[in-house]
């Protein structure tokens, strides 16, 4: 028996012991590798994560990581904070076993989404306004799954929750950026043409893709 429903930023507390672990566990895998917060005085691991277990030698800088990438009370107050910020939806799937993905989106403006993703990258703000201009457009936050319990299949609904996001958000655009493949692929599958993908340091000046997705009107 499936579980799929939306949820408001005061819903979704209830479902945070879930979201939690699912999260910690989605974002340590690959090609995130996000396991454990840097020690490295030069912070050389990119975002300031670190692949290296806790209490295990990291290669890069010598030390031992002490602290998971994301401590549940950190993301709890993170999540808390987008939903008193901004407006703000969810999305989750549920099994028999629990609680298999999850989503979070937010409203606003791309020069509001520039300021706060790309604070030190003026380049990205420019390149953002190009793309989208300046009405409001949804920022696919985070979307992440747990594949212990459900291996495969995880963006089977991503057309769908995207537009239920998106019109509970009351948006026409999306956007967001992504290092997973998947990610991409779903949003050609589901959008087609409406889909703009953008390569990473190649028609974007990133190190991630930005996937823009237009013209949901019809679809909302």
């Amino acid at each position: 028996m499936n579980n799929n429903n939306f949820y408001t930023p005061q819903e979704i507390p209830r479902l945070y012991n879930e979201i939690v672990p699912t999260y910690q566990e989605a974002f340590a895998s690959a090609p995130w590798s996000e396991v454990s917060k840097c020690e490295d005085e030069k912070m050389r691991c990119i975002g300031g994560f670190s692949a290296t277990a806790i209490g295990s030698l990291c290669n890069t800088c010598g030390l031992c990581p002490e602290l998971p990438a994301y401590e549940s009370d950190e993301l709890t107050d993170r999540f808390d904070a987008l939903g008193l910020s901004r407006p703000t939806a969810w999305y989750a799937e549920q099994n028999e076993q629990g609680l298999t993905m999850a989503a979070v989106a937010w409203q606003a403006k791309p020069s509001d989404i520039a300021n706060e993703k790309y604070s030190d990258d003026t380049e990205m703000g420019t390149w953002m306004s190009n793309m989208l201009g300046d009405g409001p457009v949804m920022w696919l936050d985070e979307v992440f799954a747990s594949r212990q319990l459900k291996p495969k299949g995880n963006l089977q609904n991503f057309g769908r929750f995207v537009i239920g996001l998106a019109a509970r958000l009351d948006c026409e655009t999306i956007a967001y950026r992504t290092i997973e493949p998947r990610m991409t692929a779903a949003a050609k599958r589901d959008f087609g043409k409406d889909a703009i993908v953008s390569i990473r340091n190649e028609q974007v000046p990133d190190w991630r893709d930005f996937v823009i997705v237009s013209n949901l009107k019809d679809a909302i």
